[in-house]
């Protein structure tokens, strides 16, 4: 990558212990980390009561065990490919995930899907601050919701405002807590759940099937606008490839777990809140081992809704940044994180107790609104432009080269979201070609399948040529 870092408009920045970088490139200089730090970031991502949740999908609805494993793997690994892909844009390009989409839509048309990617990650984080609250209610036995809901929601937000840093260092510390806390819990479920009866409940049916892949699918590309945002600040030297393979398999890895021992607890405990049913399980292996479960639960709902906001917030100014220029501070991310995380207490104090079909239905709506975007992103960066950007254009609150309006991506997002709308099954509004097959929502892959074949169908119109010789002449560029 050419490197310059010397004085670029809007990205000299003050050193502060609050990290003031939001939306900007990210210097050589002030590049770090490790390929596994990566994979404990993305392991932990996922080992949450929220991930539990979603894999109790299938089993609510009639499915078996035996079957809800097979969909939950399958949708895991097809979700988490193209979420992975998403990994290695980040230390080649150094810029957080949203404002990359600038060079597929302009810096204008791109506030379509950042408007999705800001309100997903803050999504995520009022689903952690509920659950978390409801850990802690389940072992202290305090009916103080409000106030419980508060102190997460301050403490998650602290943590996001001081940064990547304190968000990376958490995410490590709470990761091996959270191994040995769940490998305790696995062993009691596989010594005292009722085995045999549980998997002679239910059967195959076609439609949970795919109600639970497309959850267990969706759940990770629901993650995929956050994802350079921490493997930007890698070396640029790192190999992408690496990066990709350590947010695969960190994913993967507790998706997997989670999301099983979800299905297992749904199915073992089917009148029963799945988080109560695993304070219920560590309970009765003992040691205390419901009430440590429920407090490390309760703490990496806090650090994963840190990990949510501080995304949040990055495409959140991103998109500011398309009118005009904003020099990014330590005090405008933390008013910017408040301002979110007020909103996030709001709706989690408002929320239904009905966690499972409230997430059910945010995934859904999360995915009809995603889909097309990580299509149009993935396709132009690996098989139209091939990573061959300049910052210095994307940067440019104008476009630069890249214009204000990407009418090729945004067409392309368009005609894919609308070709979805016949396969959406949700508890919204079913499409007829959903309801025709028995409610199944396959929504995603006509999604995918259509952003991504008309983008690069349409994109043959461009002079890539004559870009790629302006890229060359960019103070800042990802040519190496």
């Amino acid at each position: 990558m050419k490197n310059n870092t010397t004085a670029e408009p809007g990205l000299a920045l003050e050193k502060t212990t609050i990290e003031a970088r939001s939306y900007d490139y990210i210097p050589e200089t002030e590049r770090h980390g490790t390929v596994r730090s990566q994979f404990q970031l993305w392991f932990m991502v996922n080992a949450t009561l929220i991930t539990l949740y979603t894999g109790a999908v299938g089993p609510a609805m009639g499915l078996s065990l035996a079957w809800s494993l097979v969909a939950i793997t399958a949708g895991t690994f097809a979700g988490t490919l193209f979420q992975a892909f998403h990994g290695a844009q980040g230390p080649h390009m150094g810029l957080p995930q949203m404002i990359q989409s600038r060079v597929q839509f302009g810096s204008a048309g791109v506030l379509l899907p950042i408007a999705a990617a800001t309100v997903a990650p803050f999504g995520f984080a009022l689903f952690f601050i509920q659950t978390g609250a409801h850990a802690i209610m389940d072992v202290s036995g305090l009916d103080q919701a409000a106030f419980i809901q508060f102190a997460l929601t301050a403490a998650a937000a602290a943590i996001a405002i001081v940064g990547y840093r304190l968000v990376m260092k958490v995410e490590t510390l709470a990761a091996y807590a959270i191994v040995i806390n769940f490998g305790l819990l696995t062993i009691a479920a596989f010594v005292m759940l009722p085995w045999d009866g549980m998997l002679a409940k239910g059967a195959f049916v076609a439609t949970p099937f795919v109600a639970q892949f497309g959850a267990s699918a969706i759940y990770q590309l629901a993650i995929a606008p956050i994802v350079s945002d921490y493997t930007r600040y890698l070396p640029s030297k790192t190999r992408g490839a690496a990066v990709s393979a350590a947010v695969f398999f960190g994913t993967v890895s507790s998706a997997l777990w989670f999301e099983a021992f979800g299905a297992t607890l749904i199915t073992a405990f089917p009148d029963a809140d799945v988080v109560s049913s695993l304070w219920h399980l560590g309970d009765s292996a003992g040691f205390g081992l419901g009430a440590i479960t429920m407090i490390l639960a309760a703490a990496t709902c806090l650090i994963t809704a840190a990990v949510t906001a501080y995304s949040g917030t990055i495409a959140f100014l991103s998109g500011l940044e398309a009118f005009r220029r904003i020099e990014p501070t330590a005090a405008l991310r933390a008013w910017s994180i408040g301002i979110g995380m007020t909103f996030v207490l709001i709706g989690s104090l408002s929320m239904s107790e009905d966690t499972l079909g409230s997430f059910g239905a945010f995934l859904s709506i999360l995915g009809y609104l995603l889909i097309p975007w990580t299509a149009v992103n993935l396709t132009d960066y690996y098989f139209v432009r091939r990573g061959q950007y300049s910052i210095t254009d994307i940067m440019r609150p104008d476009g630069g080269i890249y214009g204000r309006w990407g009418w090729i991506g945004i067409i392309s997002y368009l005609a894919g979201f609308m070709a979805m709308i016949p396969f959406f099954s949700s508890a919204l509004y079913t499409g007829p070609i959903a309801a025709a097959i028995g409610g199944a929502d396959i929504s995603f892959v006509v999604g995918l399948l259509v952003s991504s074949l008309l983008y690069y169908k349409l994109a043959q119109r461009l002079d890539l040529a004559a870009e790629l010789d302006l890229v060359r002449k960019a103070p800042l560029n990802t040519l190496d």
